[in-house]
């Protein structure tokens, strides 16, 4: 078989054109950080989706699981802003993600506030829609993550 990888290439060669304003210019290591720990809290959503439907699904037991999930989750999105700190301060020009993570914040704590009052209709609607928020946060991250040029070496 033929390789065909690029590790004869010249270490200044670029795969292409430059991608779109705003896309590309975050250095790796931010956009990493924040690709890993937002897929990190996209997986975390699915097990609250999991603890929650088992919890509906009449198994009081999980009810402790779910709660103490929910600050593993609070704890992941915090994580999240950090890191679009981290990308907004190496590039300014992307805020779409600081917006997006702090937006993903404040509706993890109301999701939390409205578990905690028992309000279970608008719990589990803001739940799935959390779940729908990471999800396109992680896919705009790969996005991002592709879009970024190699470092020179």
């Amino acid at each position: 078989m033929h390789d065909t990888s690029s590790a004869d290439a010249p270490a200044h060669a670029t795969a292409g054109p430059a991608a779109p304003s705003g896309r590309a210019a975050a250095g790796r290591g931010p956009v990493t950080l924040l690709l890993v720990v937002a897929s990190l809290a996209c997986l975390d959503t699915l097990v609250q989706g999991l603890l929650a439907g088992m919890l509906l699904n009449g198994d009081v037991a999980s009810v402790d699981p779910h709660g103490a999930n929910a600050y593993v989750f609070e704890l992941l999105v915090f994580l999240q802003v950090v890191a679009a700190v981290l990308v907004r301060r190496h590039d300014r020009r992307l805020t779409w993600p600081l917006k997006a993570t702090v937006g993903i914040l404040v509706a993890t704590f109301t999701q939390t506030m409205l578990g905690l009052e028992g309000s279970l209709a608008a719990h589990v609607t803001l739940g799935v829609a959390l779940c729908a928020m990471e999800t396109a946060l992680v896919l705009r991250a790969f996005a991002l993550r592709a879009g970024t040029p190699p470092t020179p070496r």
